[in-house]
């Protein structure tokens, strides 16, 4: 299923990649790519979320049901909850990522650095409007933040 993710839609690698290279840019604990890509599970669920979210977006059931397998798996291995409707920009880093938290229409822009039990989560249950949170680049979210509603936050917040 991801291998297909990644040859269909080629942009996935892509963001990968400057997810990696941000994440050995900016944690001090990482000894080089390849430790990232194989030992850090704030890496690993941006990669699998971003797979699921090219499921998701797949305009039939089958695509949303792999995208919703994804997610679970997921958060049971990862500690790490990301609805597959969420976007990503690149070069995003989730640090130590056990309890975050992702809503399913979270926008999270490019170079932004999210700590662990970090939530970007909606107020509100209605599917016909916009509910969770838009972060702009390169934003720190610190630890145990929580962010609820439709609002932006911009560009370089800290």
């Amino acid at each position: 299923m991801l291998r297909h993710a990644f040859e269909a839609e080629p942009m996935i690698a892509d963001a990968a990649a400057a997810d990696m290279r941000r994440f050995v840019e900016v944690d001090p604990a990482t000894e080089g790519t390849l430790g990232v890509m194989l030992f850090f599970k704030g890496f690993q669920a941006v990669q699998c979320a971003r797979a699921a979210h090219y499921f998701w977006t797949e305009a039939n059931e089958e695509g949303r049901m792999i995208a919703k397998l994804l997610q679970s798996e997921m958060a049971d291995v990862f500690g790490v909850d990301i609805h597959p409707g969420a976007v990503f920009g690149r070069g995003v880093t989730i640090d130590h990522a056990t309890g975050v938290v992702i809503g399913e229409t979270a926008v999270v822009g490019d170079d932004v650095y999210i700590m662990h039990d970090v939530t970007l989560g909606a107020t509100g249950t209605s599917p016909d409007h916009d509910r969770h949170p838009k972060v702009g680049n390169g934003v720190l979210l610190g630890a145990a933040a929580t962010v609820l509603g439709n609002i932006e936050i911009g560009d370089g917040a800290v």
